[in-house]
């Protein structure tokens, strides 16, 4: 592996472990066995290293839910694999929180690359759909699309609000809110469809218990 390709990863671990305002170079370097002055002929500073790390690890993201999807049947499954893989565990969401606080250009960069992502995924995603029958190709696409997507992102950023509602976890909100959107561009087929993926989450997370 490239010398440069295994600090990033390495500074990306470490940030996402213990967080990018605890993280010093000099922390990095003892970790990797290279000089401090090594590091900054490479990348310059701390802000850029942790710039290339967060693009590596969500760039690794991306990778993870692409090769999720590709396994999927149709794309009522499509949908299903790529929510699972965006929910945040609670080191990613607490990496976002403290990017957005304490780097918020970098934060900002890396939102609007996932958006765009995130946009043309789902943009392929109801096409598929429609072309499947699933989705009703009466649908306002692209209201639909900048809807979803804004309502992903409201999920992920105000976690908190689901707090005020009893006995319901934040992931099992994220699930239906999102699950009764798609569920509003179905055909019939397609709500059957999904109604199905919905019990077979269902009885997977009560065999995990």
């Amino acid at each position: 592996m490239d010398p440069k390709d295994r600090i990033i990863r390495e500074a990306a671990a470490m940030f996402l472990d213990e967080g990018v305002k605890s993280v010093r170079m000099d922390d990095i370097a003892t970790r990797l066995g290279v000089s401090k002055r090594t590091l900054y002929e490479m990348f310059g500073d701390k802000q850029d290293l942790l710039e290339r790390s967060m693009e590596w690890l969500f760039e690794g993201k991306r990778r993870e839910m692409c090769a999720q999807v590709e396994v999927a049947t149709n794309v009522i499954e499509e949908i299903f694999f790529m929510l699972g893989s965006m929910r945040r565990d609670e080191k990613e969401a607490a990496l976002v929180t403290n990017l957005k606080k304490f780097y918020p250009e970098i934060y900002r960069r890396l939102d609007e690359e996932t958006h765009k992502y995130s946009y043309k995924e789902f943009d392929k995603m109801l096409d598929r759909g429609i072309e499947q029958g699933f989705f009703l190709p009466s649908i306002n696409k692209e209201l639909a699309l900048v809807t979803l997507v804004y309502t992903m992102h409201s999920l992920f950023e105000k976690k908190y609000h689901f707090e005020l509602i009893k006995n319901i976890s934040h992931r099992d909100a994220f699930r239906y809110v999102i699950v009764s959107f798609f569920r509003g561009l179905a055909t019939h087929k397609g709500i059957e469809a999904i109604d199905e993926a919905v019990n077979n989450y269902k009885v997977k997370t009560e065999n995990r218990i």
